[in-house]
């Protein structure tokens, strides 16, 4: 089995045959970088590092929100060998300084545009400490030819992620150089990333959604990037017309945000728009089929974690609705039941997966690594296979045991979606005494709109068992999310018992 090839190839290759032609195309904050241009850069950043005496599996914490330095910095500390340790201050936000406690980077590559509490974080780490505007001068000192100091190899630590922490702390999660890039090559190929494509991309870049596909995929495919700082609903469609984008990357969140907001506009307007992706948290079909109506806008599901990477993705030219798609390339999934038997076509059960691009080990404290099974890890989502394309039904921690009997929240979220009002909806299980659990879901209207708990309950029970109604509804403004547009377990925890009936 051939490996991709690493970071520092690409670099170098896409350089040669793409040279002036533009990378990055970054509209919020502005700026622009050729494939030349990254690649000189990338080597000076190389030779910085090899400066200040970095060591293979020493740790560099890069953080920022998105910018060219920020891509800059990242392919540039891969290009040299070292571990990137990206991180996103806002969403870590107080667990900043005990995760900088945990990581213990060699080097803090900053943005002095971080609030208040990052500033204090970084300075309170103990660690070597450079914003963005003093490296600018360092790195002109620099040779932009290749550093023959470049520490390393396929085994060692390239990637030093962290889980967004939805339902406890948030972990990191370490990826070798091999996983890494594994897991850039396959979803290029199955999203079918092209040379002519751009593709627009507006999550943090210290996901490890976006490092594999936006980054690493567009590096290995020569696609241009068009990166913003962050979703904006007032210059999203802008974006992708004055950029001509082709392919936008896309989560539920942003996809129900564009349905409740609607803008006059359709696939029309874009005759260069092949597709969007949808990833991160379930899409509900029913939005879904209205987004495509509406917009005319194919929707192209994948899947992933900050563990396995991206393990299933929709090929645009095969894509099935409410599906994830077939396992990626070099993933091997299984779906087991709760003895650990094999499940049968269609029947559901847990999804089980390895593979050369799953993440080596977790950091669960100071210098402590913790191995993540390489031979069949269990993902915790509940799911079916169908001719080869995978349906994630739900989360297995998040099941619901009502009585003895297991209750999908997914299902029952399902159907108050289907309620013409809903705009967004979430379920959980509370405490019960004589139940066990109690299923508890909460509704936010789209605008303009109005629903009562009464009118949630019996739409339910025109759609579901009487067992699974929710025994209690919860009108809210909006459904918590984390930034990955993720329901906020524990945020819905805190509302319900704070406005419990009693």
């Amino acid at each position: 089995m051939t490996v991709p090839p690493d970071v520092d190839a690409l670099l170098t290759e896409q350089a040669r045959r793409l040279g002036e032609r533009v990378y990055l195309e970054c509209v919020d904050p502005p700026g622009r970088l050729t494939f030349a241009q990254l690649d000189a850069g990338c080597h000076r950043v190389a030779h910085f590092l090899a400066s200040r005496g970095v060591r293979a599996n020493e740790r560099v914490t890069l953080l920022g929100d998105n910018s060219p330095a920020f891509v800059m910095l990242f392919f540039g500390i891969l290009r040299y060998g070292a571990t990137l340790n990206p991180l996103n201050a806002e969403v870590l936000g107080p667990d900043l300084p005990r995760i900088l406690y945990d990581v213990a980077p060699r080097l803090i590559l900053w943005d002095r545009a971080l609030g208040d509490g990052a500033r204090a974080a970084v300075a309170a780490s103990g660690a070597e400490t450079i914003a963005f505007d003093e490296l600018l001068p360092r790195f002109s000192d620099q040779p932009a030819s290749p550093c023959s100091q470049r520490v390393g190899g396929p085994r060692d630590l390239a990637v030093l992620d962290y889980t967004s922490g939805t339902t406890a702390a948030a972990k990191g999660v370490a990826l070798t150089y091999e996983a890494f890039a594994y897991g850039c090559s396959a979803p290029a190929q199955r999203f079918d990333l092209r040379e002519s494509d751009r593709v627009l991309e507006y999550r943090s870049l210290a996901w490890t959604s976006p490092q594999l596909l936006s980054l690493g995929g567009t590096l290995h495919m020569g696609t241009g990037l068009v990166l913003a700082r962050k979703f904006s609903h007032h210059h999203f469609f802008d974006w992708i017309r004055e950029q001509r984008v082709s392919i936008v990357i896309g989560v539920p969140t942003i996809i129900n945000m564009l349905l409740d907001r609607p803008v006059a506009l359709t696939a029309a307007d874009f005759p260069g728009l092949r597709f969007m992706t949808s990833s991160s948290a379930p899409l509900a079909v029913d939005r879904q089929l209205e987004f495509e109506d509406r917009y005319k806008i194919p929707i192209v599901q994948g899947c992933g974690m900050t563990e396995a990477g991206w393990m299933a993705g929709n090929p645009p030219d095969a894509r099935r609705v409410g599906s994830i798609g077939p396992p990626m390339e070099h993933v091997i999934a299984a779906i087991v039941s709760e003895t650990g038997a094999p499940c049968g076509p269609g029947e559901e059960g847990e999804l089980v997966v390895s593979g050369r691009q799953m993440a080596s080990a977790y950091l669960t404290a100071r210098d402590r690594l913790e191995p993540i099974p390489q031979d069949g890890f269990v993902t915790g989502d509940l799911a079916r296979i169908d001719a080869g394309y995978l349906y994630i039904t739900g989360r297995k921690k998040d099941l619901i045991i009502r009585g003895g009997v297991n209750v999908a929240p997914a299902e029952i979220t399902t159907a108050l979606l289907a309620h013409a009002a809903v705009a967004d909806a979430a379920t959980i299980g509370v405490p019960d005494a004589v139940y066990g659990e109690a299923i508890v879901s909460f509704v936010a209207a789209r605008p303009g709109q109005r629903v009562t708990p009464a009118q949630m309950r019996e739409h339910c029970r025109a759609r579901l068992a009487a067992f699974k109604v929710p025994a209690h509804v919860i009108v809210v403004d909006v459904i918590p999310k984390t930034e990955r547009g993720k329901v906020a377990r524990r945020a819905l925890e805190q509302l319900w018992s704070e406005r419990a009936p009693t």
